[in-house]
């Protein structure tokens, strides 16, 4: 499966790039911690950083899929299995805004392996301004797959505009932990800016559905989240359409934040991590996010 095949060359490419003194490059010079497992901590809690950091060096990459693959693509499999009128499209059509290393298509691969998903071709659309960063994992995912997977390295605010210059649009939009990100690292006014623009855009296209999945941290803006921004995606989607919010029980938190329903189970689809990769990279073993579906329906 492609989670298990990226995570073997993503640990070799990081392992290679220890003992070849990958932090002499380090795109946050002074400030770096020579482990690119704190430079993550800094990106996901800003407030903690000596100085700001984003996904800008090409280092922290496998790092980070080793350590958060298991567990966001193991959400995405929860999200993308309820979207049941999607299972028996032979051509399935998915854009994934903020890509990043694509762990929604670790899900999509185990689930066209596992018979939930029956498409013949799956063509696949990632749109990430970092693709410097993440073009090694890019690589090893068209390898995989072949044809159907594109990548674009633009601005995540063009997103509208790619599917129509394109004239191509997706079955599926993903936004896999990306508002909280854009809300620790962007303008608030721009991102909704891109709410109010995308949900123009659904409102009126009318040809087919559009099922929506979003994936993010279980928190509100004000804890370092940015879950309110479901709700005015959401609220911006005018009717038909058919929304369901989820969440999963937090084990690792005292405290569970309730969002919508709650999956009977918080339990990881992708469960094989050695001891080799649970030393190394101390990855999360259990769900935890908050998820906003929706089916955008055609107008009658």
């Amino acid at each position: 499966m492609l989670l298990y095949d990226l995570i073997e060359k993503c640990s070799y490419r990081d392992e290679y790039q220890k003992e070849h003194e990958q932090c002499e490059d380090c795109s946050y010079g002074d400030c770096c911690p020579r482990d690119c497992q704190s430079c993550l901590q800094y990106v996901h809690f800003p407030q903690n950083a000596p100085a700001p950091r984003k996904y800008d060096c090409i280092h922290m990459a496998d790092c980070y899929y080793c350590k958060y693959a298991y567990k966001y693509a193991s959400e995405m499999v929860y999200g993308l299995s309820c979207f049941a009128e999607i299972r028996d499209k032979k051509k399935l059509k998915i854009m994934s805004v903020g890509c990043g290393p694509c762990t929604e298509l670790a899900a999509v691969d185990y689930l066209r392996n596992e018979g939930v998903l029956n498409y013949d071709q799956l063509d696949y659309r990632g749109i990430d301004p970092l693709g410097e960063v993440w073009q090694p994992i890019w690589n090893d995912i068209i390898d995989y797959f072949g044809d159907g997977i594109r990548f674009y390295p633009n601005d995540i605010l063009q997103l509208v505009d790619i599917i129509v210059q394109k004239k191509w649009v997706p079955d599926v939009l993903i936004f896999q932990y990306v508002f909280s990100d854009m809300y620790k690292h962007s303008d608030e006014k721009q991102i909704v800016q891109f709410i109010d623009k995308l949900a123009s855009f659904l409102n009126s296209y009318n040809q087919e559905p559009i099922y929506i999945l979003c994936n993010d941290i279980n928190l509100s803006k004000s804890m370092g989240g940015g879950r309110e921004f479901f709700d005015l995606l959401e609220s911006k989607i005018q009717t038909p359409k058919i929304v369901r919010r989820m969440h999963f029980n937090n084990v690792n938190r005292e405290r569970n934040y309730e969002y919508g329903g709650q999956y009977d189970s918080s339990e990881l689809v992708f469960n094989m991590i050695s001891d080799e990769i649970r030393n190394a990279y101390n990855p999360f073993e259990s769900c935890a996010s908050a998820q906003m579906l929706i089916k955008k329906e055609r107008k009658k």
